[in-house]
């Protein structure tokens, strides 16, 4: 797929817990994506909310954590990430994806601060960042 934009998806949520359809939610943006002929996801990422989101009934970031890495340990390309379950507080979206939007950006171009990454976009609690 060469000369296509590369893509990685985030998914931001309780994941309280995880299910199939969570996991069905990347197949289909992936496929979608590529069809579009635009772009190749190059990845995928889980990022279940701190506890201090406090929703009823939530169980603790430990357990969820643990329970979508299960869910996720065949997967080639999603991976779980645990930065925003382990903030004090909620962590509005936008500040969750700046995060891995630079995370992202130090990968790929750690010698400058200057990158040619796209700006994060958001549909739903997926979100998608290009590296092009």
């Amino acid at each position: 797929m060469a000369g296509r934009i590369p893509l990685i998806l985030l998914a931001c949520g309780s994941f309280n817990p995880i299910t199939h359809q969570h996991m069905r939610l990347f197949e289909l943006a992936r496929d979608h994506m590529h069809q579009t002929g635009l772009y190749q996801v190059v990845g995928g990422i889980v990022s279940p909310v701190s506890d201090g989101y406090a929703k009823q009934g939530l169980v603790s970031s430990k357990h969820r954590l643990a329970m979508a890495r299960l869910g996720l340990e065949s997967s080639d390309w999603v991976a779980v990430d645990e930065w925003e379950s382990q903030q004090a507080d909620w962590t509005e979206t936008v500040v969750t994806m700046r995060y891995h939007y630079n995370r992202a950006a130090e990968k790929c171009w750690p010698s400058t601060k200057d990158t040619p990454l796209d700006q994060p976009s958001a549909s739903g609690t997926t979100m998608t960042f290009s590296l092009a």
